[in-house]
């Protein structure tokens, strides 16, 4: 039984239970002991047919009836009844038992789904909260179709597929053995031919369709994910698709994707029918081999009565025997589908739940906040790589202050800026905010900081959603929407629609122009008025007129918000306060842009060459 141990301890069934919390699993284990005292309903019930069974034959015999069924008339008051009475009460008790308790059991196992499908939306949030609080780098070693799968299918297969079956398991094990006990009590010898009859075909048919089982549902998940992922890259390489003359090729590669997951899935659907038509035949040639050998062994009245409690307790086991061995293979295929999601519950265990802050604080006035930056020694290298990105960067930033990080590409710039806004973490050195670690600042002042990034990612929504993007609707007013409409010289654009800033943009952006999600991006940071804006290339996607209105407003915030600004585009950054120049992953000039340009000739040759 060793094997049983562990896959119901350590491959599904006790990692699935690790998942709820404790109150929850003692809440199920009521279930579940409420499920093993019905199943004494069902022995109680086969007996009351194995007595009117016996009863009916002495009746019409003539015989005396046997110690058995007169203690059972005694106990239940009707030894004084005539004989037809007899049998019409304890035929009737004994329907009513085994319907009752088959009611009963569709009650409780329907609450006890309810019950894991809320929890399993609940451990939905719990986890998506944990992997949101993780370390970028820890979120991009899974895909986003794997994270997005473990975070929803994996769940509900792990709390409703797992453990749902395995409660309904609990009730079927329960009947089948207080079945046995009853059936040992009656005919021993009978009784436990029978039970290793039953049990060697299903422990058998287990043995052989388990491993096909998980195999396929592995296959099943892996080939979804896959599928799902190659819709999203020719969705999202589009015209590259067609400028290519690739998209009949997307369109064979994801069509033999789908004939592959609807083979294994077939496959998958089949085999619980094998278990079924096998038990159903070993059920015939069980009742055929009991029948002969109780009119052999035994007079006509034990044979009957005996033969009647078995065959009634067989329409009782042989569908549970059946539940038993398809739960089993369940369980087990869902085990190979459910690894991501157990997976990634252990990876995300020491991450704080995180905790929602009111939107009012993010929309106010940041007095408490100074936009005071600090890089002090600073070194940051990937893992697994011995390169250093940045190394020992030192400088600080005054509030108010608009400053510039040049460059050429891959030189560490938007590490620098992932360093500060503490989306990255650095391997030495200190990185301050207000006085504070990035993610202590952040967390202390909602709304102060700001970001734009160089590719804006656009919602489906519509111009105010994306805006108060993660803010609840009723703070998405037209006075705050206008406010940041203005400052990314987007009215003019907004007021044109038809519907105004409640116009839809399309899956990504797609009703919008490059410069107008650019501007967007832009609008959605200013909603929060920032004291701290960090732009990441963010008008590099917009025409010479709209960047130099853009550049225009932001700097109308210098004073009141402090700007930092990544840039390629060197007239941008002309006036910034400080230019900092980096190039692999050193600072070589920090200073006036004419102080960086006197210092660093790679710099000064690229003004030159821009007529600056």
């Amino acid at each position: 039984m060793s094997w049983l141990k562990s896959f119901m301890r350590e491959k599904t069934v006790g990692r699935s239970l690790r998942l709820l919390a404790p109150k929850d699993r003692r809440k199920l284990g009521l279930v579940v002991a409420i499920q093993i005292f019905l199943s004494g309903l069902d022995l109680f019930g086969v007996a009351l047919i194995g007595v009117v069974s016996a009863l009916a034959i002495t009746g019409v015999s003539g015989q005396v009836t046997g110690n058995r069924v007169g203690a059972v008339l005694e106990f239940m008051h009707l030894d004084s009844y005539t004989f037809e009475t007899q049998v019409a009460i304890l035929g009737a008790t004994a329907g009513v038992t085994l319907i009752g308790r088959t009611l009963l059991s569709i009650f409780f196992i329907r609450k006890s789904l309810f019950f894991l499908a809320h929890k399993a939306a609940i451990i939905s949030g719990d986890l998506t909260s944990r992997v949101l609080a993780q370390p970028i780098l820890q979120m991009q070693k899974r895909t986003s179709q794997e994270t997005l799968y473990a975070l929803t299918g994996g769940v509900s297969t792990l709390i409703l597929g797992i453990l749902g079956t395995t409660v309904m398991l609990a009730s079927d094990l329960s009947l089948v053995l207080v079945m046995a006990v009853g059936l040992l009590i009656v005919d021993p010898g009978t009784a436990i031919g029978s039970f290793i009859y039953f049990t060697l075909i299903a422990f058998l048919l287990y043995r052989l369709s388990s491993t096909r089982v998980r195999k396929l549902n592995e296959a099943i998940v892996e080939t979804s994910i896959s599928g799902n992922e190659q819709i999203i890259e020719v969705l999202t390489n589009y015209r590259e698709s067609i400028v290519r003359n690739r998209r009949a090729y997307y369109a064979r590669k994801f069509a033999k994707n789908r004939l592959d997951l609807s083979k294994f899935s077939a496959e998958n659907s089949f085999i619980p029918n094998i278990s079924k038509y096998v038990l159903e035949s070993s059920v015939v040639i069980g009742a055929l081999l009991l029948s002969a050998t109780q009119f052999v062994t035994q007079d006509a009245r034990h044979a009957v009565a005996t033969l009647a409690i078995f065959l009634t307790a067989g329409t009782r086991v042989a569908p549970a025997t059946l539940r038993i061995q398809q739960g089993f293979l369940k369980i087990k295929g869902a085990s190979g589908s459910v690894d991501l999601t157990l997976n990634l519950a252990k990876e995300v265990e020491g991450f704080s739940i995180a905790v929602d802050t009111d939107p009012a604080l993010a929309l106010g006035n940041h007095e408490d906040f100074s936009a005071a930056i600090s890089f002090t020694d600073v070194s940051f290298a990937y893992p697994e790589s011995k390169v250093q990105i940045l190394s020992q960067a030192t400088f600080k930033i005054s509030p108010g202050e608009f400053v510039a990080f040049v460059g050429s590409s891959g030189a560490g710039k938007s590490t620098l800026v992932d360093l500060l806004l503490g989306v990255l973490l650095p391997d030495n050195g200190k990185i301050t905010i207000s006085g504070k670690l990035p993610s202590n600042a952040i967390e202390g002042s909602p709304g102060a900081i700001a970001y734009v990034p160089q590719d804006v990612a656009i919602a489906i929504g519509t111009v105010r959603e994306n805006i108060a993007l993660g803010f609840p609707e009723e703070f998405a007013t037209d006075e705050r929407i206008n406010n940041a409409l203005k400052i990314a010289h987007l009215e003019s654009f907004v007021l044109s629609l038809e519907n105004k800033a409640d116009t839809q943009v399309g899956e990504r952006g797609t009703k919008l122009s490059g410069g107008q999600r650019q501007r967007l991006g832009i609008a959605r940071a200013m909603f929060t008025n920032p004291k701290l804006l960090v732009l990441d290339e963010a008008t590099s996607s917009l025409d010479a007129e709209t960047e130099a209105s853009v550049s225009a407003a932001i700097q109308s915030l210098r004073g009141g918000t402090t700007i930092l600004m990544i840039a390629h585009r060197l007239a941008t950054v002309r006036s910034a306060d400080q230019v900092i120049y980096i190039d692999r992953g050193q600072i070589l000039a920090k200073g006036s842009f004419t102080e960086v340009r006197a210092a660093v000739p790679d710099f000064d040759r690229q003004a030159n060459l821009l007529g600056l």
